[in-house]
C-alpha cells in the first residue's frame, strides 16, 4: 500500500501523476492556489484525498508542513505502508533518506517536467497580453494586481499555474508596460 505527499505548489498540475496507485494522497495546496488541476485524466473510482490548503505565504512554508505531515503519518501509518513525496524540490532529499533509515518505504516523485517553453513562445505570449491590455481603454483594464493575474490566467488559459503566471506578470513590468503599487496596477502606455 502506498501514500503520497504531493508538494502542489511545487508540482502545479496533477496531469502527470498517477493518484489511482495510492490508498491515500495528502495534498498540500499554497494558500493563494485557488483551484486544483487535475489535467484530462478522469478517475472511475473515489480517491482518498487529504486536502490541505495553507493560511500563509511564506518562504517554504508548504515544505515545513509537508515535513509534519510526514512525520505525523509515519507514526500513525501501518507498517506495510511506502511514502512517496511528489515534488521536484530536492529539499527533501535528507528528510526521505531518514525517514527510510528508521524502516519506511520512502521515495520522491518528480513528475515529468514538461517541456521548457521556448523563448519565443514566451515573447509571443507577452506580446499578446501586451496587445490584449493596451487595446482597451486605461479605465477598463484590471486596475488591480489580482484582477491583472486573472485576465493573465484567462488570455493565455495558465488556471493554477501561479508560476508562470508570476512571469508573465513580470515580463509585462520590464516590458514598461505597467508598473505595481501595493495592490493597485498603473498603466504606462
Amino acid at each position: 500500500m502506498k501514500w503520497a505527499f504531493v508538494d502542489y505548489e511545487n508540482v502545479g498540475s496533477l496531469d502527470k501523476v498517477d493518484l489511482s496507485v495510492y490508498a491515500r494522497i495528502v495534498l498540500l495546496v499554497g494558500a493563494k492556489q485557488h483551484r486544483l488541476d487535475f489535467g484530462g485524466t478522469k478517475h472511475d473510482k473515489p480517491l482518498n484525498i487529504i486536502l490541505i490548503q495553507l493560511k500563509a505565504t511564506q518562504s517554504n512554508n508548504l515544505d515545513f508542513h509537508l515535513a509534519y505531515y510526514l512525520g505525523k503519518f509515519d507514526g500513525e501509518a501501518p507498517a506495510g505502508v511506502s511514502f512517496d513525496v511528489i515534488s521536484g524540490d530536492n529539499g527533501f532529499t535528507p528528510l526521505i533518506a531518514h525517514i527510510k533509515s528508521n524502516g519506511r518505504p520512502c521515495k520522491q516523485i518528480k513528475p515529468e517536467a514538461k517541456p521548457a517553453t521556448p523563448k519565443t513562445t514566451a515573447s509571443n505570449d507577452t506580446d499578446k497580453l501586451i496587445r490584449s491590455l493596451v487595446s482597451q481603454p486605461k479605465a477598463k483594464r484590471p486596475q488591480k494586481v489580482t484582477s491583472l493575474r486573472n485576465h493573465i490566467a484567462a488570455q493565455l488559459k495558465l488556471q493554477g499555474n501561479e508560476v508562470a503566471i508570476q512571469g508573465h506578470l513580470n515580463r509585462l513590468e520590464r516590458a514598461d508596460v505597467l508598473s505595481i503599487a501595493g495592490a493597485d496596477v498603473k498603466y504606462k502606455r
